[in-house]
């Protein structure tokens, strides 16, 4: 079997940049593109990042093209607001992309909004189109009308990350290429998702203080009472990705608002198909911000006891009827558990050492 492709993310960090760099290839399976977002001043996205000049995007291009490797710009707002649709606004962006495409070999663009994907598809014919995973593609319906509209690539939903039988058949019929997201950790079918982006849409461009919290607020609260939401989430394991193989070896790895630490140590577990840890150490959005505020705990090792994957990719999502999740979760995950991870994520690295070194992770209680 060949070897798998990933997509990784920039966080606007250059020393992260350097990590990923290191490892941009693990045996077969290879870095295929790093995507990021551009200046604020043209365009929002899907994430909260630093303040990034022209100037300073370029230069972030140069060094990714320098290791031979693509680039993604991340355009996928799903809101901003009704000036978007002004033939003003919509210029503006395709003069921006032209000069990124043209002059600056920029490969690839990631867009939500079918309605932008047209009009970049109908001035850049050559640029590859990633429809987002924000586009909430999850039939096949969707797939065709993305495909139809200008897509090369779909990011599906994850809300169907296990439904084998519908990603082939979206592969298939719509004929595209899948990009599948593996670790991002939303609730399952969210409620607050959509509204969650929006938000960042708008707040991705006016950069500033975050006024409060109130969407993690509420998910953290709903997996605080049912352990299980974190089963039912959408991610992939590193061991499972080739399982994947029949209809896609394209993989998309969350972390662009999330520290190096983080980001290094995913990409390292993706790259090489195997994570001996803490599963949440990996995944990001509301698990990874609930792992840290409850010190919660599942070893990845161990699903492999329950046939995890094989009962998970055959359910028919009938929660009801089913109480799979709620046992595995009531026998494998665990708060207040310290982990390097952790440690690492919150700038606690010399305490991870002093822990390590003692013996005391990863079962060390906090306190």
């Amino acid at each position: 079997m060949p070897g798998l492709d990933f997509s990784a993310p920039y966080n606007n960090d250059p020393e992260t940049l350097e990590e990923i760099f290191r490892l941009k290839r693990v045996d077969e399976n290879r870095i295929r593109e790093i995507y990021l977002s551009g200046p604020q001043e043209y365009a929002g996205s899907g994430r909260i990042t630093d303040e990034l000049s022209l100037n300073q995007f370029l230069e972030i291009v140069d060094r990714i093209h320098g290791e031979g490797i693509r680039v993604n710009l991340i355009l996928n707002a799903t809101c901003e607001g009704t000036g978007w649709y002004a033939r003003e606004s919509i210029d503006r962006t395709m003069a921006y992309l032209q000069e990124l495409h043209r002059d600056h070999g920029v490969e690839g663009v990631t867009i939500a909004n079918p309605f932008y994907i047209q009009e970049v598809r109908r001035c850049l014919p050559d640029i590859e189109i990633t429809a987002s995973v924000l586009a909430d593609i999850d039939c096949v319906q969707r797939a065709v009308l993305y495909k139809r509209a200008g897509a090369d690539v779909i990011t599906p939903d994850t809300n169907i990350n296990r439904d084998l039988r519908l990603l082939k058949e979206i592969k298939e019929v719509a004929g595209v290429e899948l990009k599948l997201m593996v670790n991002e950790g939303c609730l399952y079918k969210c409620p607050f998702r959509k509204f969650h982006f929006n938000y960042i849409s708008h707040k991705s461009r006016e950069l500033g203080t975050i006024e409060g919290d109130a969407f993690f607020f509420n998910c953290l609260e709903v997996t605080a009472t049912d352990h299980s939401q974190i089963l039912k989430s959408g991610w992939i394991r590193p061991e499972d990705l080739k399982r994947y193989g029949e209809f896609s070896t394209f993989f998309k790895i969350v972390g662009r608002a999330r520290p190096k630490t983080m980001v290094t140590r995913t990409v390292k577990a993706y790259l090489e198909e195997d994570w001996d840890g803490d599963l949440l150490d990996i995944v990001s959005s509301s698990l990874n911000k609930f792992s840290l505020e409850y010190g919660a705990f599942l070893d990845n090792k161990s699903l492999e006891k329950y046939n995890f994957f094989e009962t998970i990719t055959s359910c028919d999502r009938n929660c009801h009827k089913c109480s799979y999740c709620e046992q595995v979760a009531k026998d494998l995950i665990r708060l207040r558990v310290l982990t390097r991870g952790k440690l690492e994520d919150v700038g606690f690295k010399d305490a991870a050492d002093e822990l390590e070194r003692t013996g005391r992770l990863p079962q060390q209680a906090f306190h």
